[in-house]
């Protein structure tokens, strides 16, 4: 959990020193299991839902394989919620089959894929179609913490939750730059776009990318990069084809090709809750400016009752706050945002004008399928059902879209183990 400033993250709702620790050291060690909102089954329903718990698969990498196995489009499997690779997460996946065709799920056999059940419906599943995950995570540690755990956890409470910042794997866990490739697309850049997702210089040590970075050879490059990383061969053998690197990213499912400019945006939030902190005693304060939502026990935002916080509203809204009905949410920046007023508006200005963008930016005349309208995110959450299950290992509940590596930070603020 070091280089926080690579993903625009500084500072903490808990003021606890924490103590040192790691996640993620074994797939066992981090589990994750989707709480989807009610699906309605129907034996005559057009679609097949499957619930599946994967070992170390990508959401994105498994739709992939999955679409490969079954012989159909990608664009017939939908799901609700992505994961990274690193755990062992139960999904629910909706395939939109050719008509009159069969999956017999006693036949499937894909490693670390475990077909927990199958059944039809009438209603497709969509990304965010959840109420939220369920985590159970054993931190590695010299000693037994749990003590400091619960003291740390109660001052998380008092203090409005932790700061819901989008953790590292928004970014890239291990080449952390998703959100520079965003970047260079959103400002028009698009073969240095495609250039830094092959050689990032600033993280990539392997020979096969340091020989692309110097020669641009994407047909010498196909026989050096590795026969798994099947992302960057399909571009290569795109470059190859049309010696051009123009919609180069277009051979990517949209799903796939949206998270460079997610993660760009998620930056940009990241760096302005950051300031944000900086002048907030709390975490649950609102002030004037705001835009606020009503959040469920999940602290899933009610998107349909934004609220602005006036001088005329904000000690009740503070009120509502603090007892965890509502809390303030910031822009997560597009072409179709409103910036907020006040000092909130201020922060998200000043960051505007660092970066060097406009929001026109995030509409994209030459891949119009990668505009991003934008949207509003709360500053900060409270997990539920928090437990303390044995030596170092927390069982929890977030809403969608709420990382449990952001919570974890509060604890593990020195990864180091000696």
């Amino acid at each position: 959990m070091n280089n926080d400033n690579l993903i625009g993250i500084s500072g903490y709702s808990s003021k606890d020193p924490g103590f040192p620790g790691e996640i993620k050291y074994n797939p066992g060690s981090f589990i994750v299991n989707e709480i989807p909102e009610k699906i309605h089954k129907n034996e005559n329903g057009k679609y097949t839902i499957f619930k599946i718990r994967l070992k170390n698969w990508d959401t994105n990498k498994f739709v992939i394989y999955l679409s490969d196995y079954l012989h159909i489009s990608n664009k017939r499997i939908t799901y609700a919620g992505t994961k990274d690779k690193t755990g062992i997460t139960t999904q629910y996946f909706c395939i939109n089959l050719p008509d009159d065709s069969i999956i017999d799920i006693k036949n499937i056999n894909i490693k670390d894929a475990e077909f927990l059940d199958v059944f039809k419906s009438d209603h497709i599943l969509k990304l965010g179609n959840l109420k939220g995950n369920e985590f159970i995570i054993r931190i590695m540690s010299n000693k037994n913490n749990n003590d400091k755990i619960l003291k740390i956890y109660n001052e998380i409470i008092d203090n409005g939750g932790f700061p819901n910042f989008f953790g590292y794997q928004r970014f890239g866990n291990i080449r952390v730059n998703t959100h520079k490739i965003g970047k260079l697309i959103i400002t028009g850049r698009y073969e240095d776009a495609v250039k830094l997702y092959l050689y990032d210089e600033e993280f990539d040590h392997e020979d096969y990318r340091i020989n692309f970075g110097k020669t641009g050879d994407a047909k010498k490059a196909l026989s050096e990069f590795p026969i798994y990383l099947n992302f960057e061969r399909a571009l290569l053998n795109y470059i190859m084809e049309h010696k051009t690197y123009k919609n180069a990213f277009n051979i990517f499912p949209k799903s796939l090709s949206m998270l460079f400019v997610h993660a760009y945006q998620s930056y940009i939030f990241n760096r302005i809750l950051t300031e944000r902190m900086k002048i907030v005693d709390n975490l649950f304060h609102v002030m004037e400016g705001d835009c606020v939502f009503p959040v469920d026990e999940y602290f899933n935002p009610n998107k349909t009752e934004v609220i602005h916080a006036t001088k005329y509203n904000i000690e009740k809204l503070n009120g509502l706050s603090n007892s965890n009905r509502v809390r303030p949410a910031i822009p997560l920046i597009g072409y179709k945002s409103k910036l907020s007023s006040g000092v909130e508006g201020e922060i998200e200005n000043r960051i505007l004008e660092n970066e060097n963008i406009d929001r026109k930016n995030f509409y994209i005349n030459e891949l119009k399928d990668l505009s991003s309208g934008g949207d509003l995110r709360i500053i900060s959450a409270i997990p539920r059902n928090f437990n303390i299950v044995g030596e170092n290992t927390l069982k929890f509940e977030l809403g969608k879209g709420i990382y449990a590596v952001s919570f974890l930070r509060e604890f593990i603020k020195n990864n180091k183990l000696n």
